[in-house]
């Protein structure tokens, strides 16, 4: 029966944490993330908090990804540009090789020996035909934690970011693949009752093979409990929160929209921005533009920047769940949402307004205003907040996928 040699696989993978006493009580369980970017940047970073929060609590052992720029794999690179040089003269789409068996088959077919023995937790929906002809040789076993299928995500996020640059074919073939491994999966972890409705209804998992367990907020526990959230400095003023890179996608222009509909009624509201930001809402009445903050480099500054924020808002037109409304509640912030993807669990336990994906400017303003005119609504979704902020941690989430992962 193969084994699984920590100190080896941490040396030879790209990039790898892994810890340093293995459980006895069951093969290592690891993360693996979507690739192509650095360890504590995959999947926005969820991979790596994740595996962190469950080495503290002993229900993982490490997080692994198989490309990044810290060991260039020149052979991947050459075959990537080669692959996208082809779509090109093909004149289709030149985006998702990482979706393709050519950067699939290459990846696991070097690093997969480095894993025998051990138990697999894919943050990334498609493993590849390679994969799962070698796993149980190598005794390897395999589940999925997914913000959701890429059957949602060719579908949601048609319009925006990456999505907008991969062709129908590619999508297609992916799909399938895809739909091979949740097939072949121990069991599927999702973070939303919608991803677990699409994994029945159109790939055909069983339900007892699935469940839904909300992420947590891409901070580390110990940086947070040096910070509390705090009112205003400027007692005068209500300020707004907005933290991403997409801004079309997740809503800004509507908020800014909104911003200038409320201050044209003299309502003492300001907009904070952290990420990405068109020029002519930088320069908007009542924006305060911090540009993009990496949290991996910068994460005192990060803190200190949504602290005093009084409301969060993620007004995303498609999103699978969203990062930055648990970073909010992982302060105690009230959130307002809308009614997509996995965000309906997140703001079940209460702290925020949910509000239809289709708002417009006036609505938003309307209710935007409605807790700026009465603090006494604001105080009680404050309280609600404040009392979810260990919910928004991955310690909750590594301990509810271990419950998940166990049965």
């Amino acid at each position: 029966m193969p084994t699984f040699d920590a100190a080896e696989a941490a040396q030879r993978l790209p990039e790898a944490i892994i810890a340093k006493n293995l459980s006895p009580n069951r093969k290592p369980r690891l993360v693996a993330t979507g690739y192509t970017q650095r360890l504590e940047a995959a999947f926005s970073g969820s991979s790596y908090h994740l595996a962190k929060a469950g080495m503290d609590g002993g229900q993982l052992d490490g997080c692994f990804t198989l490309q990044t720029p810290v060991r260039p794999d020149l052979r991947l690179n050459v075959a990537g540009a080669w692959w996208k040089l082809v779509q090109s003269l093909s004149r289709r789409k030149t985006g998702g090789f990482k979706f393709t068996p050519a950067f699939l088959d290459h990846v696991w077919e070097r690093y997969l020996p480095l894993l025998s023995g051990t138990s697999i937790l894919s943050n990334f929906q498609v493993l590849g035909s390679p994969f799962w002809q070698r796993a149980e040789h190598l005794d390897i076993d395999a589940s999925f934690y997914i913000d959701g299928t890429l059957h949602e995500y060719f579908t949601t996020y048609a319009e925006y970011d990456v999505v907008a640059i991969i062709d129908k074919a590619t999508q297609a073939a992916a799909i399938e693949n895809e739909r091979l491994g949740y097939q072949r999966a121990r069991s599927i972890v999702t973070m939303s009752k919608r991803s677990a409705d699409d994994l029945k209804s159109f790939y055909g998992v069983s339900a007892e093979k699935i469940a839904i367990v909300s992420p947590g907020a891409n901070l580390p526990d110990e940086a947070v409990a040096g910070f509390q959230s705090r009112p205003s400095s400027r007692r005068d003023d209500f300020i707004l929160g907005f933290v991403g890179l997409y801004p079309l996608r997740k809503g800004l222009d509507r908020l800014a929209a909104a911003l200038s509909i409320m201050r044209s009624r003299r309502l003492p509201v300001r907009l904070r921005v952290i990420g990405e930001c068109p020029e002519d809402i930088r320069n908007q009445d009542g924006v305060d533009y911090l540009g993009i903050i990496k949290k991996s480099t910068h994460m005192p500054e990060f803190l200190t920047a949504i602290a005093d924020i009084d409301l969060g808002c993620q007004l995303s037109r498609a999103e699978l769940v969203g990062v930055a409304m648990l970073e909010f509640l992982r302060f105690g912030i009230p959130i307002l949402a809308t009614d997509v993807g996995g965000i309906p669990e997140v703001m079940q336990g209460g702290g925020g307004i949910m509000v239809p994906p289709d708002i417009d400017a006036e609505q938003l303003a309307e209710t935007i205003s409605a807790l700026v005119n009465d603090r006494a609504v604001h105080a009680r979704l404050k309280a609600e907040a404040d009392g979810r902020r260990d919910w928004a941690s991955w310690s909750r989430t590594a301990r509810e996928i271990d419950i998940a992962l166990s049965r």
